[in-house]
């Protein structure tokens, strides 16, 4: 009752496969259903953020910090890079 080898691994691969297959199946899912109660959360966490502003009188000076921002960042100035010292010059000795 020799198994081959080949058969084994012809197996393996094939059931690895299956799992593949499976594993995307479900981040599908899972990738749809976490879209719709984000949708849901969305709303209520908005408003609740909305209440909390009234309620401290935030304005968009002091949440700037925090939100992201439309357009391009801003880039950080160019830096010089350091001079290279000048080469040295050989002496030669007078003869």
């Amino acid at each position: 009752m020799a198994t081959d080898p080949r058969a084994v691994l012809a197996q393996m691969a094939a059931e690895e496969k299956v799992a593949a297959d499976a594993l995307a199946a479900l981040q599908k899912k899972n990738a749809e259903q976490m879209d719709k109660l984000k949708a849901e959360l969305r709303v209520a966490d908005l408003e609740d953020v909305r209440e909390k502003c009234k309620l401290h009188n935030f304005s968009a000076t002091d949440l700037r910090g925090v939100l992201k921002t439309k357009g391009a960042a801003k880039k950080a100035p160019a830096t010089k890079s350091p001079r290279k010292p000048a080469a040295k010059r050989r002496v030669t000795k007078a003869a």
